[in-house]
């Protein structure tokens, strides 16, 4: 295992994604792990979202899949562990580097979107305790996934809302994190008015 790399914005995060696609046939979560680190907790929750995001979410089931990885994740994070723990069974599952690659650039326009965005601003909202409520939010969006990805164009917007908190928890930036719940609250009303039309 090679020293893990320190991940400061949604660019770090998607180089790092693109290094193991050019390296290794397929990427898995242990991968991930090697490359950004078991303490990363936001970051790995960014790049899962992303993926849910690319190409590859579109592939039935994955987003389900995803979302059970970035909920076990923020469900450590809220309880305040240090390292993140996966069972083998997930950590050993992967996607195709080539999906990956098609993605990429899908994945480099929304890294540059949202790096432009992150400026660490209202930084008590995003630090501390907050982060743990903000866990617990991501928590409850990936409950949501597996109804909304019956949803016509829904799985998405959870993914995009959880991208845009975990930025906000690694550069501490409280405006883009009541910009992540704003979308999160969106992407519940759009499923609940789906549901009920």
């Amino acid at each position: 295992m090679g020293k893990s790399k320190q991940a400061d914005s949604v660019g770090d995060v998607v180089n790092g994604i693109e290094r193991i696609a050019e390296a290794e046939d397929e990427v898995s979560i242990d991968d991930l792990l090697d490359e950004f680190g078991d303490r990363s907790f936001a970051p790995l929750m960014l790049i899962l979202a992303l993926i849910g995001v690319s190409p590859v979410g579109a592939i039935p089931s994955v987003p389900t899949i995803i979302a059970l990885c970035i909920a076990l994740i923020a469900a450590q994070m809220a309880w305040g562990r240090k390292h993140v723990w996966l069972p083998g069974f997930i950590t050993r599952r992967g996607v195709s580097s080539d999906r990956l690659t098609k993605g990429a650039d899908t994945l480099d326009k929304i890294a540059q979107v949202l790096d432009r965005i992150a400026k660490g601003r209202l930084k008590p909202l995003a630090s501390g305790p907050a982060r743990r409520v903000v866990a617990g939010l991501i928590v409850v969006l990936c409950l949501a996934l597996p109804v909304l990805e019956l949803v016509p164009f829904a799985a998405a917007a959870p993914f995009i809302a959880i991208a845009i908190l975990s930025l906000a928890m690694m550069v501490r930036d409280g405006l883009v994190l009541l910009i992540g719940g704003a979308v999160a609250l969106a992407a519940f009303g759009y499923g609940v008015y789906w549901f009920a039309v």
